[in-house]
C-alpha cells in the first residue's frame, strides 16, 4: 500500500510537470511565434505602402501615412505583447537587434513621408535605397533569427514533454501491475487461510 501510495505521488509530480511543459510550449513558445509572424507580415505591408508612394506618379501622401502608422501601432501591441513571454538571453539579443533595426527604418520612413509632402520623390527614392532598405532587410533578419529559435526550443520542449509523458505511461502500467500482483497475492492468502481453517474444522469433526 505504502508501494501503491509513492508511485501515485510520483505519478502526479510527473501530471504537474506535464501540464507546465505544454502550457509553456503554448504560452512561451506557440505565441511569441504567432506574434513574430504578425510582426513580420505588418513590416512588409508598410515597406509595401511606402514602395508605392515612391513609385507612385502623384501618392496621397496624408492617407498612405494614416495607413503606415495604423500598422506601426498595431506592430508596438505586438512587440509589446512579445515582450511579456519568456526569453533565453540569445533571443535578447535578436529581440534589441529587431528593435534598433526597426526604429532605424521608422526614422527613414518619417523622413521619406515628409519628402514625399514636399513633392522631393528623388531624395525619398534615394534615402529609401540608401538607408531605409538596409535597416528593412535586417529587421526582417532579425525576426527570421527569432522565428527560428521559437522552433528550435519549441521542438526540445517537446521532446522534454514526450519523454514526461513516456514515464507517466510506465508508471501506470507499473501501478497496474502491483495492484494485480497485490490481488493475485490477496486471495492465495485469501485462499490459503480457508484452507487451515477447513482443516482445523475437518480434525475437530474427527475428534
Amino acid at each position: 500500500a505504502f508501494l501503491l501510495l509513492l508511485l501515485k505521488f510520483y505519478e502526479q509530480e510527473q501530471m504537474e510537470s506535464m501540464d507546465k511543459s505544454f502550457l509553456s510550449i503554448y504560452a512561451d513558445r506557440l505565441v511569441p511565434a504567432t506574434a513574430i509572424y504578425d510582426m513580420r507580415e505588418n513590416l512588409h505591408q508598410k515597406h509595401e505602402l511606402l514602395h508605392s508612394m515612391l513609385t507612385a506618379e502623384s501618392p496621397d501622401v496624408p492617407a498612405m501615412a494614416d495607413s503606415i502608422q495604423a500598422r506601426n501601432t498595431v506592430l508596438n501591441d505586438l512587440l509589446t505583447a512579445y515582450k511579456k513571454t519568456y526569453f533565453l538571453p540569445r533571443e535578447t539579443d535578436y529581440l534589441h537587434g529587431f528593435e534598433a533595426q526597426l526604429l532605424a527604418y521608422n526614422q527613414c520612413e518619417n523622413a521619406m513621408l515628409v519628402l514625399l509632402a514636399k513633392g522631393d520623390t528623388h531624395a525619398a527614392v534615394q534615402l529609401h535605397e540608401q538607408e531605409a532598405l538596409p535597416h528593412f532587410a535586417q529587421a526582417v533578419q532579425r525576426l527570421s533569427e527569432l522565428n527560428h529559435i521559437q522552433s528550435e526550443i519549441g521542438q526540445d520542449m517537446l521532446s522534454d514533454s514526450q519523454k514526461i509523458a513516456a514515464r507517466f505511461l510506465l508508471l501506470s502500467k507499473l501501478e497496474l501491475g502491483l495492484i494485480v500482483l497485490f490481488s493475485v497475492i490477496a486471495h492465495i492468502l485469501i485462499y490459503a487461510s480457508r484452507a487451515v481453517i477447513q482443516r482445523k474444522i475437518d480434525k475437530f469433526g474427527m475428534n
